[in-house]
């Protein structure tokens, strides 16, 4: 593994430490709610484009999406909850309505969008193929985002 220098020690030599390596199952830092950028579509436009869709990924059983293929870090899905994709649709809209969206845009669509669904806040990637499409999954309260605006006090 390479090393870095990092400054000089006694008598002016170098000093090499090994680089910070953080573990791919390491928890990521919580993500924000951001200000919706002046150069994209509105809010209303956007959302009217956006779209759920299923993810083999995040089932254990037989869906729509096809085969199970439950990967060993993804959250597992209830079947009960991926059988409405125009319920699931509307629910990511409403995020995108509510600006309850990351900062980042990927292709027209905001990376990241939080929306309620049945009391529970579920958070949606935009997954860029095809565009403007979106896997969600439920977030524990301890993964909500970081809301400065207090745009996830409604409640669908």
């Amino acid at each position: 593994m390479p090393y870095d220098e990092v400054g000089l020690g006694p008598e002016g030599r170098g000093y090499w430490r090994k680089p910070e390596v953080r573990s791919r199952f390491a928890r990521p830092r919580r993500r924000k709610i951001g200000t919706w950028p002046s150069s994209e579509g509105s809010p209303e436009e956007v959302a009217g484009k956006a779209s759920y869709v299923r993810s083999q990924e995040h089932k254990s059983h037989p869906s729509a999406a096809g085969a199970p293929a439950l990967r060993s870090d993804a959250g597992r899905c209830a079947p009960e909850l991926t059988k409405d994709v125009g319920r699931n649709t509307e629910a990511l809209r409403e995020g995108i309505r509510h600006r309850c969206t990351s900062a980042v845009f990927e292709e027209g669509f905001p990376m990241y969008v939080w929306t309620w669904l049945e009391g529970v806040l579920y958070e949606a990637r935009h997954i860029r193929g095809p565009v403007g499409t979106y896997k969600g999954y439920r977030l524990e309260s301890t993964e909500w985002p970081e809301d400065p605006e207090n745009r996830l006090n409604w409640k669908a």
